[in-house]
């Protein structure tokens, strides 16, 4: 059997390349986790990335930190998943 894991999905989009390895970039610094980035193959500006984050309740801080590169970001939605119960 398989362990199960625990993070958050992060979907926004933006068009500024820059823009988004930055967020990937600053999620990596503030929470001190993995951050696996998906891109879209349909519709580029589309981003998705999961951090590896073991503790729950944290959207609000991975919000602020995606919102904070200003207004070339949108659509931003955070998910946490844990998949060990």
């Amino acid at each position: 059997m398989t362990a199960g894991i625990k993070l958050y999905r992060v979907y926004y989009s933006t068009y500024s390349d820059d823009v988004h390895r930055s967020i990937v970039e600053e999620l990596k610094k503030r929470f001190g986790a993995e951050v696996r980035d998906h891109g879209s193959r349909v519709v580029r500006e589309f981003r998705f990335v999961e951090v590896l984050l073991d503790e729950p309740g944290r959207e609000a801080e991975i919000e602020q930190v995606v919102k904070s590169r200003g207004d070339s970001v949108f659509g931003v939605k955070i998910e946490w998943v844990d998949t060990t119960r």
